[in-house]
């Protein structure tokens, strides 16, 4: 009888060990996310970077797409690539994320000559573009692009442009434009800045001529007549902007249009990959994030994985050919 109740207690706890690695086995599949996220915004805050890092954190929150909360984290400087070094470092956490676009981040790292790229980062998705617009003072002589750019070719270093970051999308548009118009790109004056305020500040200053940036951060001094819009990028023309696109005056391959998304650190499993994905995939199809879309006159512009990759790929060989040409690619 002793010899039975002996293999009785055996089997007892032979079940129970059972059935604490069966609720191991659960608790480690939990959904994700299971513990709040970080976002990092490598730009200043107000900034681009930083409106998109709030929207999806608001979204998330907002729209009930997860119970955990999103904070968002501001290192700024360098096009970026201060920040990217910085998120590059937690190696397989699916719980750090970092807002960037294609065009100012890939610029940024050619011209800083960043030891940390895109390449070696998680593609998650891209999520928008927001269109840019081309702007003079509402006192300057020159009423259209065109009129703009034949000044350009007859006295370069004269026309004075200012934008965002030295190899960023507004500098590399300045640049296709230039070069269209028989300019040589090293001839243009451009004046980087960090940010739309100081460039804003040099147009209304008359120390600039035209300066370019998003719509977004031009919008009130455009609404307030303080600035005139020559032309904006993109194919379709902005609501309550009136100006043609770089289309429609022939110039829209002398653009470089930037993709706005989302990374994971390296070292990401296939399933972390494609969580991180569905996560941002509910928040996008969200009201609330299409209300963000609304207010910074941004398009849907999804690309998740793979496809998100590619972009990045090919922006980074023709963003390099052109800074190479502008001498800031080594």
């Amino acid at each position: 009888m002793k010899r039975l109740c002996t293999l009785a207690v055996l089997v007892v706890l032979t079940t129970a060990g059972c059935a604490v690695g069966g609720e191991t086995k659960t608790e480690a599949s939990e959904t994700y996310p299971s513990k709040p996220l970080s976002i990092l915004a490598p730009g200043s805050p107000g900034g681009g970077w930083d409106t998109r890092a709030r929207g999806i954190a608001n979204a998330l929150g907002q729209c009930k797409i997860t119970s955990q909360k999103a904070t968002v984290t501001n290192v700024p400087g360098a096009g970026g690539t201060i920040g990217l070094a910085q998120f590059a470092k937690h190696n397989g956490d699916p719980y750090q994320l970092m807002v960037m676009d294609s065009a100012t981040m890939l610029g940024g790292i050619v011209n800083n000559h960043s030891p940390v790229d895109l390449t070696t980062l998680t593609p998650i998705a891209g999520l928008s573009r927001g269109p840019s617009a081309i702007v003079v003072p509402k006192k300057s002589p020159y009423a259209d692009l065109p009129a703009l750019l034949a000044a350009l070719k007859q006295n370069p270093r004269g026309i004075k442009w200012t934008g965002g970051s030295l190899g960023g999308p507004g500098h590399l548009t300045v640049a296709g434009l230039a070069k269209g118009a028989g300019v040589g790109v090293k001839d243009v004056n451009y004046v980087p800045t960090a940010g739309g305020g100081e460039s804003m500040n040099l147009l209304l200053s008359g120390a600039a001529t035209v300066g370019i940036d998003t719509v977004v951060e031009l919008k009130p001094q455009i609404q307030a007549g303080a600035l005139r819009v020559l032309a904006v990028d993109g194919s379709d023309r902005v609501e309550g902007v009136d100006a043609p696109t770089l289309k429609e005056l022939g110039l829209a391959d002398k653009a470089v249009t930037t993709l706005a998304g989302v990374m994971a650190p390296a070292g990401l499993s296939a399933e972390q990959q494609k969580d991180v994905i569905g996560l941002l995939d509910k928040m996008r199809q969200s009201s609330c994030w299409q209300q963000v879309l609304k207010q910074n006159n941004w398009v849907d512009a999804w690309t998740p994985g793979d496809d998100f990759k590619t972009v990045l790929t090919d922006q980074r060989t023709q963003i390099t050919a052109i800074l190479t040409e502008m001498g800031l690619a080594k």
